[in-house]
């Protein structure tokens, strides 16, 4: 099938500090090579990558298009990437326009390893793990609640009784009301800067409208410094 693929790269990634003071989110080096590189290695090349540049944007696309001429790339610049008015969701209308198809919604600071399935239907994947034994905090990340291989739905932070975490991977094939919600959301409060795919997804699921559960054993996290150097530990074990 015809999809694309979101990666929104316009973010500060003010969460990994220093790291991310003279380097976009997405290039941060782990084990060696960009994050960006080991999400490209998760999609067939010729699926077109949607690429929102923002916070030292140039330097993601000069990136990109010098290292892998293979692959068809779009572009699209936020002029909003920080401050009153910057959001996730506003970088994702930005990109609207380029995604009037089946698309992939893949978070820029998330790693995976395992299969990502086209957006044939609507799906959502999560996280699930022995959550009596893991070191997480689990309480910084939304979950999902699901049954019988459907998502039921999206919790808040710190929400216990959950069945995965939401790990901002996301199939959508119903693109069309997808950007519906986004917009309608967005028009209710600009300067709302927790827009993210989220009450989007929440709403369609309120709608009725089906997302299949996609269960990740693996989820490499490297949107904070804990998260990264768990990421980077478990990248090089595998080179072992």
């Amino acid at each position: 099938m015809i999809y694309k693929v979101l990666l929104p790269t316009s973010g500060t990634g003010s969460r990994l500090k220093d790291i991310t003071k003279n380097t976009n989110k997405s290039l941060v080096p782990i084990a060696g090579k960009p994050t960006i590189e080991y999400i490209l290695s998760s999609y067939p090349k010729e699926v077109p990558i949607v690429v929102t540049l923002g916070y030292l944007g140039q330097s993601v696309k000069d990136y990109l298009e010098g290292n892998h001429p293979e692959r068809t790339f779009e572009f699209v610049w936020v002029d909003k990437y920080e401050g009153p008015g910057s959001s996730l969701g506003y970088s994702m209308l930005k990109a609207k326009e380029n995604l009037q198809c089946p698309f992939i919604f893949h978070a820029c600071d998330g790693v995976f390893v395992e299969p990502i399935p086209a957006p044939e239907y609507n799906w959502m994947g999560g996280f699930v793990d022995d959550w009596n034994t893991t070191d997480l905090p689990l309480a910084q990340y939304r979950s999902q609640s699901m049954k019988d291989g459907v998502i039921t739905h999206l919790n808040d932070r710190g929400v216990p009784g959950f069945d995965s975490l939401h790990i901002g991977l996301d199939g959508i094939y119903d693109y069309q009301r997808y950007w519906e919600i986004l917009q309608a959301i967005y028009d209710k409060d600009p300067n709302d800067a927790q827009i993210s795919d989220v009450p989007i997804l929440d709403t369609m699921l309120k709608e009725g409208i089906e997302f299949k559960w996609i269960p990740y054993k693996v989820w490499l996290d490297t949107g904070n410094l804990d998260a990264l150097a768990r990421t980077e530990k478990f990248l090089k074990s595998l080179e072992k």
